[in-house]
């Protein structure tokens, strides 16, 4: 059974590859991130106001520093490119999920929530879900149009409206869906499965991220190396 389940993880990303096509590359390309802990670091996030999880010195020693370690500054480097805007908050939810202690703090800057403040960048990284899995949230049913708030409160229709809205109020923007792959365990697995299902209808490229080493649940120094990696790699087949 996992072996089936895993082949059905490698197709899913096979046909999802094909969403992330070929374009020219354009000049001077602005990003944005919209993201949870993974893509914070003190001073550089915005709002300012947003929670961070990484900050000088090493927070509960984990070895990165500097903002150059995280992961969407080393892919800036790598590509060339300029950071727009990093809306990232620190224990946010992509849903709007309240089912858990620290609810009615989190809830507020869900990933929708704030879907609509990236400023007018060339290319969108999504880097979400981790807090969905870790604070149980529902995953729900797929839903494509007409959400309740109910069902933004679940994983599924919360993403798709996600989705649909960044492909609406950005018609000009590549948006990337990272996906952390420590969650395709079997009680994990239809998280994501239902990101690659729900970004494939939307003409969203994923890119699967493997073996990200990790202290304290969060990617440490060489786990942002390999996030930058896997992602200028699936990059520099898009452009």
């Amino acid at each position: 059974m996992k072996t089936i389940k895993h082949l059905l993880l490698v197709m899913a990303s096979m046909f999802l590859l094909a969403s992330c096509g070929k374009d020219p590359m354009p000049k001077d390309i602005r990003f944005s991130v919209l993201g949870d802990s993974y893509s914070t670091f003190e001073g550089y996030v915005d709002p300012e106001s947003n929670d961070v999880w990484y900050c000088p010195p090493p927070y509960n020693n984990i070895d990165v520093t500097s903002v150059e370690d995280m992961w969407w500054h080393k892919v800036a480097t790598t590509m060339g490119w300029t950071l727009e805007k990093n809306n990232s908050f620190s224990g946010s939810l992509i849903s709007n999920f309240w089912g858990y202690n620290s609810g009615p703090y989190y809830a507020p800057h869900s990933f929708i929530r704030r879907m609509d403040d990236l400023g007018d960048p060339d290319v969108i990284f999504v880097f979400g879900g981790t807090n969905d899995v870790w604070n149980g949230a529902y995953s729900g049913e797929f839903v494509y149009y007409g959400w309740t708030e109910g069902q933004l409160e679940q994983y599924r229709p919360a993403l798709a409206y996600l989705f649909d809205h960044l492909v609406g109020r950005y018609p000009e923007a590549k948006i990337y869906f990272l996906v952390d792959m420590d969650f395709s365990t079997d009680d994990n697995q239809q998280f994501v499965l239902s990101a690659q299902i729900i970004a494939r209808r939307y003409g969203i490229c994923c890119i699967d991220l493997y073996d990200i080493q990790k202290d304290w649940a969060h990617p440490n120094a060489q786990g942002m190396s390999d996030i930058a990696a896997q992602v200028v790699a699936v990059l520099r087949q898009s452009y």
